[in-house]
C-alpha cells in the first residue's frame, strides 16, 4: 500500500470534518447582517481545515496510523 492512501483519506476526513465543524460552531457567533463577518468565517474554517489536514496527513504518511485495505471475499 503507498503512502499516498494514507494521506489522502487522514486529509479527507480531518479537513472535511473541522470545516464542518468549525462553519457550524461559528455560525451561532456571526452577526449575520454583516457579509463581511460570514466570509470571513468561510475562510477562517477553510484555512484551519486543510492546514491542521495537511499536517495530520503529512504525519499519517510517515507512521501509517490505520488499516484502510478493502476487504476481500
Amino acid at each position: 500500500m503507498n503512502r499516498f492512501l494514507y494521506f489522502k483519506v487522514t486529509f479527507l476526513s480531518i479537513s472535511t470534518g473541522l470545516f464542518v465543524g468549525i462553519l457550524v460552531y461559528g455560525l451561532f457567533d456571526v452577526d449575520f447582517s454583516i457579509n463581511h463577518a460570514i466570509t470571513k468565517l468561510l475562510f477562517k474554517s477553510l484555512v484551519i481545515a486543510i492546514g491542521t489536514g495537511l499536517i495530520l496527513g503529512i504525519l499519517n504518511m510517515f507512521f501509517k496510523i490505520g488499516n484502510f485495505q478493502k476487504k476481500k471475499n
